[in-house]
């Protein structure tokens, strides 16, 4: 009798273990699947920068962000009326902007691509003759590839990059009195800033992204 009943004591024993070990199992498979969940991304968010840089100093932007891995925007940049050897020179540009961040994080690549206008302005005096007033412009269409940084805290946005300028096509106009010519200065900005590649920078960008 006391066999029969160690021999039913073990058993019981055998069958409890392996139920144990059966629900422990059963759970463990079960937490890897819950750990493989996708991870949630950013979403879409929608928000605003302002910068200062060369060669338009100001700038503001509308932009849209997405899953912190692209950003789009549309941006306007301005040069406001500024003297330069006596000639009255202002500059404005429209762009699409694109930006990649390939490691999420505040790194990104991007480019813009858009149109600039030129414009000049300043009064001539021509010895023995008299003073005539006259303008000149110039429409530049660009590509700006450039990188940089833009690191965001919550909704507060702050970067910083560095690119370049490549004139694509180029078309200038005037209106000066017949037998008048530009000065050289006014020509010389009118082609360096429309017609030749030039350096980018925005020296600080800063806006709110929610």
């Amino acid at each position: 009798m006391k066999s029969k009943s160690c021999l039913v004591c073990s058993v019981a024993a055998c069958i409890l273990a392996a139920a144990t070990s059966s629900s422990s199992t059963a759970r463990a498979q079960s937490k890897p699947k819950e750990a493989e969940k996708p991870r949630s991304g950013d979403g879409v968010r929608v928000g605003v920068l302002g910068g200062v840089g060369f060669p338009r100093p100001l700038a503001v932007e509308g932009v849209v962000v997405i899953d912190r891995l692209v950003l789009l925007g549309g941006e306007y940049s301005a040069l406001p009326t500024t003297t330069i050897e006596s000639v009255q020179t202002s500059l404005w540009a429209i762009a699409a902007d694109a930006r990649v961040f390939p490691f999420r994080n505040g790194f990104f690549v991007g480019v813009r691509a858009g149109q600039q206008h030129l414009d000049q302005s300043a009064t001539v005096t021509v010895t023995g003759v008299g003073t005539f007033s006259g303008s000149q412009s110039a429409d530049t269409t660009f590509i700006n590839p450039r990188m940089g940084f833009l690191w965001r805290w919550s909704v507060l946005a702050v970067g910083i990059d560095a690119g370049v300028q490549v004139p694509l096509s180029a078309s200038t106009a005037s209106n000066l009195p017949p037998g008048v010519s530009a000065p050289p200065a006014a020509t010389a900005v009118m082609q360096t800033l429309s017609q030749q590649t030039l350096p980018t920078i925005d020296l600080l960008r800063v806006g709110l992204v929610f």
